[in-house]
């Protein structure tokens, strides 16, 4: 009987299969398919402050990371330091490369497995390729902080991340 109604209503039986496939393809290719194609590279000087006496302070690297890669789609790769300039804390993205998702954020995370935990928000991931910087206030525990992670809020997934050591 089903057979017999399908027979006799192709174009609605068509219209059924078309919405369905479409109901699948619409999130892969807003996920998977337009992020890879959109691709940005930021490159940024890391900041000095200079002294009062006319001399450049260095960074001084407290801690850093590798980016990693967590499956095909949500990957990093390249060094991400918390440095210290002066009184000043900036979190420092080196050459990385990272996937491209919508709606990405740079986390300060208390947690080592990849997800943001209780976090510190830097903001708006500002490339998915090149060096570039991220001030941190000095109200930030430090201590606490065990990982960075790049956070797709959309999707509720964590792009990439780097253990900080």
């Amino acid at each position: 009987m089903a057979l017999a109604f399908v027979r006799r209503h192709v174009v609605v039986s068509t219209l059924a299969i078309a919405a369905v496939l479409g109901a699948v393809a619409v999130p892969v290719v807003a996920y998977v398919i337009v992020p890879a194609l959109v691709r940005t590279t930021l490159v940024e000087d890391l900041p000095e402050r200079s002294a009062d006496a006319g001399d450049s302070i260095r960074a001084e690297t407290l801690r850093q990371g590798e980016l990693v890669r967590i499956n095909a789609v949500d990957y990093g790769s390249g060094r991400v330091r918390l440095v210290r300039i002066g009184v000043d804390l900036a979190l420092r993205f080196e050459d990385v490369d990272i996937a491209g998702a919508p709606d990405m954020y740079v986390y300060l995370s208390d947690r080592t497995d990849g997800q943001p935990g209780t976090f510190v928000d830097l903001g708006k991931l500002k490339a998915t390729n090149g060096s570039f910087n991220y001030p941190v206030s000095a109200s930030v525990d430090i201590s606490t902080v065990r990982s960075v992670v790049v956070w797709c809020r959309q999707f509720s997934v964590t792009v990439t991340y780097a253990l900080l050591t």
